[in-house]
């Protein structure tokens, strides 16, 4: 019985060293996937382009001939933003997380799949035709989406307007002068019940 119990115990110690190797294995496939996907890339391109657009809405403020001054807050200012972009969107951030991501959400043997489907030719042309097929496909939309806007605003302002209360009660509503006033119909209220 004493031996029974010592493998049992045995197993079970090295059963969490198993599962961490597994886990470890796993997270290196989520890795290698993001790599292949260029995940790294996207996660910078997502900081620039954000950063162009507070860069951009700043230098508006400044205006067209900023003084040194002006030039000078504007430096600091943008120092300070690509800083917090940095601690919030930063690869150092992201990276771990993204793996997490992958490694939590596909098993081992579904993110091998994708690897090799990836790292196959048709996995590489998909890869690097997609932003091709993305562009082609925003320029399909842009125009329907103007138009939908312009439509669902439309829409909108029909709906709010259904929604405004009725005017105020007018002289012309009211009853002229001498007239009877209308009657209001009678209730009759239930009979108290009877106290003791």
């Amino acid at each position: 019985m004493n031996r029974s119990f010592a493998v049992l115990v045995a197993l079970a110690l090295c059963l969490p060293i198993t599962a961490r190797a597994d886990d470890a294995s796993k997270r290196a496939k989520a890795q290698e996937l993001i790599g292949i996907l260029h995940s790294e890339q996207s996660i910078h391109q997502l900081s620039a382009n954000l950063m162009k657009q507070v860069s951009d809405a700043a230098e508006k403020m400044t205006g067209p001939n900023p003084t040194p001054e002006s030039k000078t807050r504007l430096d600091a200012f943008e120092k300070k933003v690509s800083g917090m972009f940095d601690a919030e969107l930063g690869w150092n951030v992201m990276g771990p997380q993204i793996v997490n991501i992958y490694a939590t959400t596909f098993s081992e043997d579904e993110l091998n799949a994708i690897v090799n489907f990836y790292k196959s030719p048709a996995g590489s042309a998909f890869l690097t035709k997609t932003p091709e097929v993305n562009q082609q496909l925003n320029q399909i939309a842009q125009p329907k989406l103007a138009a939908l806007q312009t439509e669902v605003r439309q829409a909108f302002e029909d709906f709010k307007t259904q929604q405004v209360a009725p005017p105020p009660p007018t002289l012309k509503s009211l009853p002229p002068s001498g007239a009877p006033a209308p009657s209001v119909p009678q209730t009759t209220l239930p009979p108290k019940p009877a106290t003791k």
